[in-house]
């Protein structure tokens, strides 16, 4: 399939054209509201904690399914649980559009009731159907960071782009939730992203990589997106490591990615490396970081089509016959181990074996 004309995934690098400060610092209003819900754009608000029972919450508030980025305006709520015994609780909605509202001037998102709120420093999300209630407050404990204008272009006019600002690298987060009755209260480390643009991640994106690793006093996000054929085949990578909660490398120009030879999942069909390597080498600074991913388990495999309609049965057969469709979302757990060398002589090194990270597919495997 020929690229089309004068289109190739790249990262934007004109801050005024988007109204930000040229610094990698967001401010308050960049989570805000971004766009207006309406057909062509996606938007969601996403949070994960790794609690220190062992278990882990995934929630994300969105203007519609990630999916659906040419429906208008349609809500859309999904929260996991995944306890350290291997049960998992999931709850996912869509709402009507008059439940709908968002603030433009600071993350303050309201779906029927529920909330996602907060402020760059300190946030609090609350959610509650029939047989789960839960609220979520968080304190930020790494600098907010976004990736240069934070926003990758699709088009040569600007027009369609993805954009990815990341409000709390780590924080605290404590969690409370009853389920069926049940009270369970927990703290640990946390993670909080925004997420918003004017294309579909299917028309563009075959897959990505994306962790974060919580490590001594360190913290990384490492990601390598690579998009389709149609936009070139480019591959677009993201590092922040942080120490003690200051950011002290972010540059992608500095990172390499190295991964294990694929193998092919049996039950989607999709390439997944076992190892992940992210090398940062800035020779204008004295240090060296190494981060190691090394997968021991798959603890989320998901059908992302079947998640959208809602099942398997006569809407998903008549989906995947008329768009084509076949994503796969996982979630791995594994080891981490990070190096850091001044000069040449390693100075520190750290492992973690509790790192977790996903792979999202929306393309074909090996392409």
């Amino acid at each position: 399939m020929k690229m089309k004309t004068g289109n190739i995934a790249r990262r934007s690098t004109d801050y005024e054209m988007l109204g930000l400060k040229k610094t990698n610092k967001p401010e308050v209003w960049e989570d805000g509201l971004r766009t207006t819900g309406e057909k062509g754009t996606f938007e969601w608000w996403y949070f994960d904690a790794h609690l220190d029972d062992g278990s882990t919450v995934v929630i994300l508030f969105h203007t519609k399914s990630m999916t659906k980025a040419d429906k208008p305006l349609t809500p859309y709520i999904i929260v996991t649980i995944d306890k350290k015994d291997g049960s998992n609780i999931t709850k996912a909605y869509e709402y009507d559009k008059e439940k709908f509202f968002a603030s433009k001037d600071s993350c303050d998102v309201i779906i029927d009731g529920n909330y996602f709120r907060g402020n760059l420093k300190e946030y609090e999300i609350y959610f509650k159907d029939e047989d789960l209630e839960l609220t979520a407050k968080i304190h930020r404990t790494s600098e907010s960071w976004r990736p240069g204008t934070a926003t990758d272009l699709f088009d040569s006019k600007g027009e369609k782009y993805f954009a990815w600002v990341v409000a709390v690298p780590k924080g605290e987060a404590e969690i409370t939730y009853t389920y069926k009755g049940e009270k369970t209260q927990a703290k640990g480390s946390c993670y909080h992203d925004h997420n918003w643009g004017t294309i579909s991640l299917a028309e563009v994106l075959n897959h990505w990589y994306w962790g974060r690793v919580d490590i001594g006093p360190y913290n990384v996000i490492a990601n390598q997106s690579k998009y389709n054929n149609e936009y070139g085949n480019s591959v677009l990578k993201v590092i922040n490591i942080s120490k003690n909660g200051k950011i002290v490398a972010d540059n992608e120009d500095y990172l390499t990615v190295y991964r294990s030879i694929p193998l092919l999942d049996k039950e989607f069909k999709k390439d997944i490396s076992d190892d992940l390597v992210f090398m940062y080498d800035d020779p204008n600074d004295e240090y060296r970081y190494e981060l190691y991913l090394f997968r021991e388990k798959t603890i989320q495999a998901a059908d992302l089509l079947e998640n959208a309609v809602g099942g398997k049965g006569l809407k998903y057969g008549l989906a995947k016959i008329f768009t084509g469709f076949d994503g796969a979302y996982y979630r791995f757990l594994g080891k981490a181990e990070l190096k850091v060398y001044k000069g040449n002589t390693l100075i520190e090194e750290f492992d973690s074996k509790t790192a977790v990270w996903e792979l999202m597919y929306l393309g074909k495997p090996f392409e």
